[in-house]
């Protein structure tokens, strides 16, 4: 495993983006909880995404899938259950701000490395 600088910033960078699109398809999700027949989507694991993204640029809509899995659905085939994705969207958010964390920390460590 290479673990040096360039490609712990290429991972942290990859991870935020990831989670970045998470939050994006939760949001709609959370937009579309009214609308009759809309069907909640997820994006793709990560590290389906890191293998996508070996030797291409991702497209943004490349890993968002149907949900496969739903707390429920309503009379109008609408799944979006808020309760569950408000859960995602705390989940990402969390994840989120220890990847910003630590991205930042090592750019401090090689900053005071260098200096």
């Amino acid at each position: 495993m290479n673990l040096d600088a360039q490609n712990l910033f290429e991972l942290a960078s990859r991870r935020l983006k990831w989670l970045s699109d998470r939050q994006k398809v939760v949001s709609e999700n959370i937009a579309n909880a009214d609308t009759a027949g809309y069907r909640a989507r997820e994006v793709e694991g990560f590290e389906a995404y890191m293998r996508a993204a070996e030797g291409r640029e991702v497209s943004p809509d490349a890993n968002i899938l149907q949900s496969s899995h739903t707390w429920g659905e309503d009379l109008t085939g609408n799944n979006v259950v808020l309760e569950e994705q408000m859960l995602e969207a705390t989940s990402t958010a969390g994840q989120y701000r220890i990847a910003a964390n630590l991205y930042r920390k090592a750019h401090e460590m090689i900053r005071a490395v260098s200096g």
